[in-house]
């Protein structure tokens, strides 16, 4: 045992020396060469889709030998949620995380970011369908879907009611509902449903729906906060017009009349009684409680704006539009169709502009045809205004048959509407609906005659002259919100007071289609014979389209 324990010391000894003697004969380490690397200045990033900000990114190169180029490529994982720049500034697409790659031209390396993000928006899309699908009415049973009045109108047009007065497939829209967002307007003239969405990329079902020929981005807007405002709930107004007799002291409209010898019709008695006319226009703020408006006859009011239901609760366009039509208020202001009975349509969201406002505006004028209305006016119009993100109308786009607005004029005519728009304030070419072949499109005179400066006109891109005729909207007379008369300039205010003056006429000669009276007021116009720009057929004549009418009454 002794013996033992000796050996093992001796052995534990020599392997201590052994090991004192490896360390003493070690190499020494070599020093540890940096390896070139990149990162970015950020590691991630938030970026909000509703906001016009973006992040700009960079790349830190480190230990790499002096000289080398800094050049990168720069890419992104998913173009959808997120879309860089050539120097790397990162601007938000659609809501989701994706990462930024910034790779070095020479191979050498390549760094990323995360993105993500966030999105306050709504979006709003064009459903375009392939068909309307089985519908639930018949064409035989009419008023299931379309008013008395409407089917008295095309009675005595005789125009046939068709499939394209049959509503959308309550299928279809079933199926669009269960996709998510919703509904907002429908066209069963033009076959679309505009939908409202939070979520941009349900896009990507909506076109997968068999019966889905294609998707339109029309809006994109802050998110619709919850109105704590009552519903709005519609009335009417029933109006009180009294005797104006044939002798009026037109007031502050005297000039809007008078201009276009408008005061022949009121000589006789006609004044728009029995008439209908829509107002489709941007908003009627405090119309209802307006003093020069309380004896009118208003059927009733409608708004097609999504984020906001109550036609008087915004803009005052509207007020002085109708006003140049259906003010009643003798010695202070009297509009040109006084006795007609109004529809109040509002289509316009004076926030943006963007396309969905041509589907309010075609889901407005379907409206004015299922109530009956006899007369749109509508002074409005669309040209290259739209908001960036969205494609701009371009003059040969105005061909009276490719935009939406226009397309759904023409239907309205076919179911024998008479439709009045104004040409426009830029100066410049007529937009939609303004650029239909049947659409009397009102450019704007001076009370001397001249042509006002903001006036727009042009040939259409098919070759047909626009405006087609003129009246007073420089310096008109019209109705503010206080209920005051003022003086405002715009081709706006020309197309009611010449619709106005349509309903007149028509109430005189009930016989004309619409048709007659395109043909008669453009030949009434003082440059009939000889059309020219900026004043289309001329200047408009009352006295001259009475004669006229009486004429083409009379061969029926």
């Amino acid at each position: 045992m002794i013996l033992y324990a000796r050996h093992f010391l001796i052995g534990f000894f020599a392997f201590f020396i052994f090991l004192s003697a490896c360390k003493k004969t070690e190499i020494p380490e070599t020093p540890k060469v940096p390896v070139p690397s990149i990162r970015m200045n950020l590691d991630s990033t938030i970026l909000a889709n509703d906001s016009f900000f973006g992040t700009r990114l960079s790349v830190i190169m480190e230990n790499f030998p002096q000289g080398t180029s800094d050049a990168v490529e720069w890419r992104v994982e998913n173009p959808r949620i997120a879309e860089v720049t050539t120097e790397g500034t990162v601007w938000p697409k659609g809501a989701g995380i994706t990462y930024v790659f910034a790779k070095l031209l020479n191979g050498k390396g390549e760094a990323k970011c995360k993105v993500i993000v966030t999105d306050g928006n709504d979006y709003k899309f064009r459903l375009v369908l392939k068909d309307k699908g089985k519908s639930d009415y018949a064409i035989s049973n009419p008023e299931a879907f379309l008013s008395r009045k409407a089917i008295e109108r095309r009675r005595k047009r005789n125009i046939s009611i068709d499939e394209s007065d049959l509503p959308i497939s309550s299928e279809y829209l079933k199926a669009i509902k269960a996709v998510g967002g919703e509904i907002v307007t429908k066209s069963k003239w033009l076959n679309t449903v505009c939908v409202n969405v939070q979520d941009q990329f349900l896009i990507d079902k909506y076109k997968a729906l068999p019966f889905v020929k294609e998707v339109v981005l029309v809006y994109v807007g802050k998110r619709k906060q919850k109105s704590v405002a009552p519903k709005y709930v519609n009335s009417s107004q029933p109006g009180n017009p009294g005797s104006l007799g044939t002798i009026i002291d037109y007031g502050a409209a005297a000039l809007n009349i008078t201009t276009v010898k408008g005061e022949n019709l009121h000589q006789q008695g006609y004044k728009g009684a029995g008439i209908d006319i829509a107002v489709i226009d941007a908003g009627f703020i405090g119309l209802k409680n307006n003093p020069a408006f309380n004896n009118i006859h208003i059927k009733g009011a409608k708004s097609f704006v999504y984020e906001n239901d109550d036609p008087y609760s915004i803009d005052t366009h509207g007020v002085w539009v109708t006003s140049c039509m259906a003010t009643n208020k003798p010695g202070k202001y009297v509009g040109t169709a006084p006795e007609a009975n109004y529809w109040l349509l509002r289509t316009e969201d004076s926030a943006d502009e963007y396309p969905v406002e041509e589907d309010y505006w075609t889901s407005a004028i379907e409206f004015a045809d299922s109530v009956g209305v006899d007369l749109v006016n509508s002074s409005l119009s669309y040209t290259d205004g739209y908001s960036y993100l969205t494609k701009k109308y371009s003059s040969s786009d105005m061909d009276g048959k490719t935009a939406m607005a226009t397309r759904a004029a023409n239907l309205a005519f076919s179911k024998g509407m008479f439709i009045v728009n104004c040409a426009g304030n830029e100066q410049k070419w007529v937009g939609t609906p303004a650029d239909s072949p049947n659409v009397l499109t009102l450019g704007s005179i001076y009370s001397n005659g001249t042509a006002s400066y903001f006036t727009s006109w042009g040939m259409t891109a098919d070759g047909r002259i626009k405006p087609d005729v003129m009246a007073l909207g420089g310096s008109a007379g019209v109705i503010n919100i206080a209920g005051e008369a003022e003086n405002r300039s715009g081709t706006s205010y020309a197309s009611p007071i010449m619709c106005g003056l349509i309903a007149c006429l028509w109430e005189a000669y009930p016989a004309l289609s619409n048709k007659d009276l395109l043909e008669i007021i453009r030949k009434s116009a003082d440059r009939a014979s000889q059309p020219e720009l900026p004043f289309g057929y001329g200047i408009a004549d009352m006295k001259k389209a009475m004669e006229l009418a009486k004429i083409r009454a009379g061969s029926k």
